[in-house]
């Protein structure tokens, strides 16, 4: 007779991979671009470049949007604003630099857009006025000069490039005070009264301030259904390079309507229904979704682990016979949320190493750095071979491993990586006119076209352990190993003017592809000797 598995269990234990099961309303990136926030992983107004924005609200419910625009090196806040979209609304508006690139210069906002802002700024007759008449919203350095300086330079150059996020605080509609019909545009393209919506938010006493005193009013939980793109124009070069934001849907199942003032919502403002006092997120890994749920006052984290990536790929051309150039943005959106001394004090949060600004730091720069590797391949994985020998005998052409030249280090919130643009740390790289650049010389190693990888997954060099980057375990022990990171690659090809003498210039972007990499929770489970007979 067998015995009972009770008396006959044994000291062994099988260790099992364990993860969460998802929560349908939990966060989660959106594969059609839709939800209730917006990551735009880059902008610029360097170098002639303009970035055009555009925003879609495709359901039919008003929405009401915090726009927040983060500068690139610390992600420090540079101009924000609430938005309010009617049904099936768009708004539009561009970033742009007035004058020559001197260092007093900030980048500024414009919009044609009707669609309601508040504070106003088509119709503001309190902002400067372009030539044509339309008013411009100047970005500030305030965030990061006087009593807010963080190290790092406090001139307003330090405006024209970063990256942006756009929130969906709440649906907007009419139960007290008529707000979702002030939002909404009549036949001729005008909403009824932003008037109203500028004066909900005027200070404690003023007529009308309803928002002041209560920013529920008027207000349903968010729903999604926000789209995005922006394009990087270059006029004078003849180029385009546009891009989708990415989207994060179920981001809250609550109001955060808050005055346009206001530093939340932000990317730390992830709500659960279900499930108080923690923050999940859906994340699709290896075929299966995985849920990671961290504790509400880690609501950051719910978000990098959606971002979170080991590696990024994508092709590269720059052939000077077809007049081509290659840039890579890297952003890492999250970052100044585990970085910046404001926040954390004096020592990062994992995954990031180091704090903004570094021990390292030269002058008044200021740097929060990441190692990374990049391994790259010619568009036929064969290149000449180094020559070994040394009679100066080489081995024959041939195919060859990927290159793997010497790590790149990441200093900023957003990255742009060059190829093959030697002079582009000093004088800023062609595409972009990035001050923030780092650049790979493929070029030492003969290759012009072809395709990289960049690893996230770097171990700490500084660090003995050799540690890989990691974040901080979720609420089962399960682990996202790398970077939280979103970006994208852009070509351009100028070759010259045509058969017809017009200048031939073209521009495309690609979406970097991307990897991650879950450490799953182990948890010890008994072994019964019943089980082996």
């Amino acid at each position: 007779m067998k015995r009972s598995g009770l008396t006959a269990s044994i000291a062994m234990t099988l260790a099992l991979s364990v993860t969460a099961m998802p929560d349908a309303r939990a966060m989660h990136l959106d594969r059609n671009g839709l939800g209730q926030v917006l990551i735009f992983p880059y902008y610029t107004a360097n170098s002639g470049n303009q970035t055009l924005i555009s925003v879609v609200n495709q359901t039919s419910r008003g929405k009401a949007i915090k726009v927040r625009f983060r500068e690139a090196r610390n992600g420090r806040e540079v101009l924000d604003f609430n938005l309010y979209l009617s049904p099936h609304d768009v708004w539009t508006a561009s970033i742009f630099l007035i004058g020559p690139a001197e260092e007093s210069r900030p980048a500024n906002l414009t919009t044609d857009d009707n669609s309601c802002t508040a504070p106003a700024i088509k119709r503001n007759s309190n902002l400067p006025q372009l030539p044509n008449g339309s008013r411009y919203a100047p970005f500030s350095n305030y965030q990061y000069s006087g009593a807010s300086d963080d190290a790092g330079p406090n001139t307003l150059d330090r405006t024209r490039e970063g990256y942006f996020e756009l929130i969906e605080m709440g649906e907007v509609v009419n139960t007290s005070h008529d707000s979702l019909w002030a939002i909404t545009h009549g036949s001729n393209g005008i909403p009824a009264d932003c008037r109203q919506i500028e004066l909900a938010w005027h200070p404690p006493g003023s007529p009308l301030n309803y928002w002041t005193v209560d920013p529920l009013r008027d207000m349903l939980p968010p729903g999604g259904g926000l789209m995005g793109t922006a394009s990087i124009i270059n006029v004078r070069d003849g180029t385009l390079i546009t891009y989708n934001a990415e989207a994060i849907a179920d981001f809250s199942d609550i109001v955060q309507h808050t005055n346009p003032t206001m530093e939340q919502p932000s990317l730390a403002s992830g709500h659960d229904a279900n499930t108080p006092g923690t923050v999940t997120a859906n994340v699709f890994h290896n075929g299966t979704m995985v849920a990671s749920r961290y504790p509400a006052e880690r609501a950051i984290d719910a978000v990098s682990a959606l971002l979170s990536q080991q590696e990024l790929l994508g092709e590269f051309a720059t052939s000077a016979a077809t007049g081509a150039d290659s840039e890579w943005v890297v952003t890492l959106p999250t970052k100044y949320a585990y970085v910046d001394q404001a926040i954390v004090g004096n020592s990062a949060i994992a995954p990031f190493p180091s704090i903004f600004p570094t021990t390292e730091s030269v002058g008044n720069t200021g740097i929060a750095r990441v190692v990374i590797d990049e391994v790259y391949f010619n568009q036929e994985r064969r290149r000449p071979p180094p020559c070994l020998d040394p009679q100066g005998e080489c081995f024959p052409f041939g195919p060859m491993p990927g290159i793997v030249p010497p790590p790149i280090e990441l200093h900023w919130s957003s990255n742009v990586i060059s190829l093959n643009q030697a002079q582009a740390q000093t004088k800023g790289s062609h595409i972009f006119g990035s001050a923030l650049v780092k650049d790979v010389d493929a070029n030492d190693y003969n290759i012009q076209e072809g395709w990289m990888r960049l690893g996230l997954n770097f171990p700490l060099r500084y660090n003995s352990s050799f540690q890989y980057y990691r974040m901080r375990a979720d609420l089962d022990g399960g682990i996202w190993r790398g970077l939280p990171a979103v970006g994208f690659s852009a070509m351009t090809f100028n070759s010259g003017q045509n058969s017809f003498g017009l200048l031939s210039s073209y521009g495309e972007t690609s979406r970097l592809i991307r990897s991650n990499d879950y450490q799953a929770p182990v948890v010890e489970a008994p072994i019964f000797r019943d089980q082996f007979e």
